[in-house]
């Protein structure tokens, strides 16, 4: 089986909207997992029933978006993992402001602010995440620079409980790396409403960004990459090079796991002797990889 082959195995609900398969494609770390439970949201009406159907079969939900920041931990996967296929859109409602689709990538809202000369979040430039899953996340570039996508929020639509609600920036609970969408949930981020000022490039800030990366980031084998939101950078930084079995941190980037194997085990072994050594040492930790069983 080659490794972006995905194999629809079983049909588990009476409709066929809720499948089994085998796939490696689900999670930047590319480990091959035995989905129980998984369905793609195409409509609000497509989460209304994926809600209902959790709830009297008692099954946890994940909303899935790019799999950029996702380890699934076990070989058998319970939870109901669902697909961000909402259509993709990309609205103008005035030269500065813009309203965004959940499942539009980065990428593609950088490319459009970059050719309309605005100013954006560049910085996620390196991300491969959809729109969704960058503001459930708060994306942003470093606790030190203390600026994330929500700089150039208005508002976010989003589903929860058979009704859409919008909220504005202000109201929405966040921290660092973290938000009110963040994790198992079944609130589905629709869309996003964003502001953007002005301004005149010298040079292209996408292109910047992908050369810094190129320099400091180490994509050499599958990653997702920064893996701890919060850490002693000295106990990370003597992590670096160490390996078990197929998975290793990055001699290169600090706080960055690098995976060879379809198994996640050598990830969690990894992740696991970090969190035993700031425990030792009474330092804090707190993974920004969401781990789904």
């Amino acid at each position: 089986m080659s490794k972006s082959h995905i194999n629809f195995l079983v049909s588990t609900s009476n409709d066929g909207k809720i499948h089994s398969l085998l796939s490696n494609s689900f999670s930047h770390f590319r480990t091959q997992h035995n989905f129980k439970r998984v369905g793609e949201i195409s409509s609000v009406d497509d989460l209304k029933y994926y809600c209902s159907w959790a709830k009297e079969n008692q099954a946890s939900i994940y909303i899935l978006g790019n799999g950029s920041n996702t380890l699934f931990v076990r070989k058998n996967i319970k939870s109901l993992i669902l697909k961000n296929k909402l259509p993709k859109y990309i609205n103008p409602l005035s030269a500065t402001r813009l309203e965004v689709s959940s499942s539009a990538l980065i990428m593609e809202v950088l490319k459009y602010c970059y050719r309309n000369s605005l100013d954006s979040f560049y910085y996620l430039a390196s991300v491969p995440a959809t729109i969704g899953g960058a503001l459930a996340m708060n994306a942003g570039r470093g606790r030190q620079y203390g600026c994330t996508i929500y700089d150039f929020v208005e508002s976010i639509t989003y589903f929860e409980d058979g009704h859409i609600e919008t909220l504005e920036s202000n109201q929405i609970l966040r921290t660092y790396r973290q938000t009110m969408f963040t994790g198992k949930h079944s609130k589905l981020i629709l869309s996003a409403i964003f502001k953007f000022e002005k301004i005149k490039f010298e040079e292209n800030p996408i292109v910047v960004r992908q050369t810094w990366a190129k320099e400091h980031q180490d994509n050499t084998a599958p990653n997702c990459g920064t893996v701890f939101k919060t850490a002693n950078t000295q106990i990370l930084e003597s992590l670096k090079g160490i390996s078990i079995g197929k998975a290793m941190f990055s001699a290169k980037t600090n706080n960055w796991i690098l995976n060879k194997s379809q198994s996640p085990h050598f990830i969690i072994f990894l992740i696991n002797l970090a969190k035993i050594l700031h425990f030792l040492s009474f330092q804090k930790i707190a993974t920004e990889i969401i781990t789904i069983d």
